[in-house]
């Protein structure tokens, strides 16, 4: 069955959550700031399930700091889908510089998937037809000896 398209006036609208202004100060060109971000605002939110796949983009001014956020998709213990469409359309209706992808891995770490993998390269190269800045995909786990609680794209070299 196909899902409706959307419709300015429907029930099918993007939700965009405006960030508090105190926490606009907090700048996010680095992985341990997203995760700062994610820690603080994502996760203490109400509808947040720690126990499944959430996909969030965090809407970014031109001084990289985060204005808005929006969940693109919930999902499993294991996976969440998401198209590049539906996470540019949230950025490109809040009018965005730039953004970041983020999202969790219920498991508590944060190795990203071959799926991972494939929406970044995605995301890369729809970000810069659209001349959107895309900052990082971070990936969101739990500290452990001998491992990071987040993996940056961009740190890895799949984001220029």
């Amino acid at each position: 069955m196909r899902s409706p398209r959307y419709r300015p006036g429907s029930t099918n609208r993007i939700t965009v959550t405006s960030v508090r202004e105190d926490a606009c100060t907090l700048t996010t060109d680095t992985p341990e700031n997203l995760l700062k971000f994610w820690q603080e605002i994502i996760a203490t939110q109400a509808d947040h399930e720690p126990d499944k796949e959430s996909v969030v983009v965090v809407m970014m001014n031109t001084r990289l700091r985060p204005y808005a956020w929006h969940r693109v998709s919930l999902g499993t213990v294991s996976e969440s889908h998401c198209h590049p469409r539906e996470i540019l359309r949230p950025v490109l209706a809040a009018g965005a510089y730039g953004f970041a992808l983020m999202h969790n891995h219920p498991s508590g770490d944060p190795s990203p998937s071959r799926a991972d993998e494939l929406v970044t390269r995605r995301m890369v190269e729809a970000s810069a037809l659209m001349q959107i800045r895309l900052v990082d995909h971070v990936v969101v786990g739990e500290s452990a000896p001998g491992r990071s609680p987040y993996y940056s794209f961009r740190e890895a070299g799949l984001i220029p």
